[in-house]
C-alpha cells in the first residue's frame, strides 16, 4: 500500500442521510489514491465526481453542476490546484478542502489565500476525512452540536 493511501479503508457505519445525496468532487492525478476515496466516500453514501488535472475539475464543476464538497490536491498537471481553488472560488462558493503532501505553514496558508476552507496532510486517516466533509457539509455529528450548546 503506498504512503498516499495507507490506512484508507471504508469505515462500517458513517452513512447519514445528508451523505446519501451529498456529491464530492475529487481532483487528484494519482489514481490510486483517486480509487481508494472513491470506495471510502462511496461507501459513506457519496456520490463521487473525478478529476486528474485542475483543468478537469473546472469542466466538472460546470457540467456537473452544484457539488457539497471539493476535495482538492494541489499537485497536479496543466494549472495545478491552487490556480485551480482561485478560478473555482471565482465562479463556486463550495467548500474546497485541500489534501496534499505539501505539509509547511507557508502551503496552508496559500491555500487559504486561494480559497480554500480547509487543509489535510496526506497521508490521512480515514475518519479525520470524513469528519472534515461532513463539517464542511454542515452535517456534522452529535458531538459539534453537543460542543455548540455546551459554549
Amino acid at each position: 500500500m503506498s504512503p498516499s493511501t495507507q490506512g484508507l479503508h471504508a469505515p462500517s457505519s458513517a452513512r447519514s442521510s445528508t451523505a446519501d445525496t451529498a456529491k464530492i468532487l475529487l481532483a487528484d492525478d494519482d489514481p490510486q489514491l483517486r480509487r481508494a476515496l472513491r470506495t471510502v466516500l462511496a461507501s459513506a453514501g457519496y456520490s463521487v465526481l473525478e478529476a486528474m488535472t485542475g483543468e478537469e475539475a473546472l469542466e466538472k464543476v460546470e457540467q456537473e453542476g452544484p457539488v457539497g464538497v471539493i476535495l482538492l490536491d494541489l499537485k497536479m498537471p496543466g494549472i495545478g490546484g491552487l490556480a485551480a481553488c482561485r478560478r473555482l472560488r471565482e465562479i463556486i462558493e463550495t467548500p474546497i478542502l485541500v489534501i496534499s503532501v505539501r505539509r509547511e505553514r507557508e502551503d496552508k496558508v496559500q491555500a487559504s489565500d486561494a480559497g480554500a476552507d480547509d487543509y489535510l496532510v496526506k497521508p490521512f486517516g480515514v475518519q479525520e476525512l470524513l469528519s472534515r466533509v461532513q463539517v464542511l457539509l454542515g452535517t456534522a455529528g452529535s458531538f459539534n452540536s453537543r460542543r455548540a450548546s455546551d459554549s
